[in-house]
């Protein structure tokens, strides 16, 4: 009689096995559960709050058991940058005028400002092979899958998730995340791809003579046009050179402290990107020929060429674009 119950017991766990492996086949190439993820992370929501309860209200305590004295001097510190700031914009409102003058003297259309809408980590997710964050913003406040998100810093990743009042932001340094980035210091191209550890970029498929240098800034160059040009991305941190080496190995750290997130700022497009954007996403969603994973990610606008080999598109599908800091043109 025991053998024959084990038999049966391990019948049923292979059976379950199956059936579970069958509908995460079928979920990851046809999206069969894309809406009970979106309700079900809805009705979770309250869940969420009620368990980041006790860290808020522990945060509030601390703050109001902070010292007269270190308030009074963090107040006097502000009040000094603020005076720095404030001296800044004078100049920076002369350079803007001048920028505008010579942008009708070029007959260059003026780049709006983007909307911007606050966002706080909710919750930061203990997968090891997945770098996201769960935000209290959701499809209630227009959130989009592909929609950039940066703070202060630079560029922090971008929504692949969207439920109701949250959403799920995909990191820079996710290993299913490149970037086309461009460096400052003279223009040259190339693929920023994450690694799976939270601080470090890679360079990809770079010849070992590019013109790369430690301490090199990383700025997003705007292809794809998912993300908007010239926001920060990363510092080159570590380059590899050495003979026998197919490409050179290059590691750049992102200027946004990634394992630190609490707040963060979502920026939405002008109408005719995300326009473009969501009808390349729902050709590609019609398309047997795109991998899955790309139809998964964000879908970028152009693609570079071969014949272009100062960008390399070696990332994997097309969540390849982000965002910067927040000095729109």
């Amino acid at each position: 009689m025991q053998n024959r119950s084990g038999m049966s017991a391990n019948i049923r766990f292979a059976l379950v096995g199956m059936l579970s492996l069958v509908l995460i086949l079928l979920d990851s190439h046809f999206d069969l559960f894309k809406d009970l993820r979106y309700h079900i992370e809805s009705y979770l929501t309250p869940v969420y709050y009620i368990a980041d309860a006790p860290v808020s209200l522990a945060n509030d305590a601390n703050e109001r058991f902070r010292s007269y004295q270190e308030i009074a001097d963090e107040n006097r510190l502000l009040k000094y940058q603020l005076s720095e700031i404030r001296v800044e914009l004078l100049r920076y409102d002369s350079v803007i005028h001048d920028n505008e003058v010579l942008r009708r003297l070029n007959n260059s259309p003026i780049k709006e400002s983007f909307r911007r809408m606050g966002a706080e980590v909710m919750r930061v997710d203990t997968n090891p092979f997945s770098l996201t964050v769960m935000i209290n913003r959701g499809a209630k406040d227009g959130v989009y899958e592909g929609q950039p998100v940066i703070n202060e810093q630079g560029i922090v990743g971008q929504i692949i998730s969207v439920a109701n009042s949250t959403s799920r932001v995909l990191l820079i340094s996710d290993q299913n995340h490149s970037i086309p980035v461009v460096v400052m210091r003279n223009g040259i191209r190339a693929i920023a791809t994450g690694t799976g550890i939270v601080n470090e970029l890679s360079i990809v498929n770079m010849p070992r003579n590019v013109d790369i240098q430690v301490g090199d800034l990383l700025i997003s160059s705007g292809l794809g046009g998912i993300f908007p040009s010239g926001y920060p991305v990363a510092r080159v941190t570590n380059f590899d050179r050495r003979e026998g080496l197919q490409f050179a190995e290059i590691k750049a750290q992102p200027l946004a402290t990634l394992d630190r997130l609490k707040y963060m700022l979502l920026l939405w497009l002008p109408d005719s990107d995300q326009e473009t954007i969501e009808e390349i996403r729902a050709v590609s969603e019609n398309s047997d020929s795109v991998p899955q994973n790309v139809k998964e990610k964000t879908i970028q606008k152009s693609i570079p060429t071969q014949n272009d080999k100062s960008l390399v598109t070696g990332g994997s599908g097309n969540n390849k674009e982000s965002v910067g800091d927040s000095n729109d043109h």
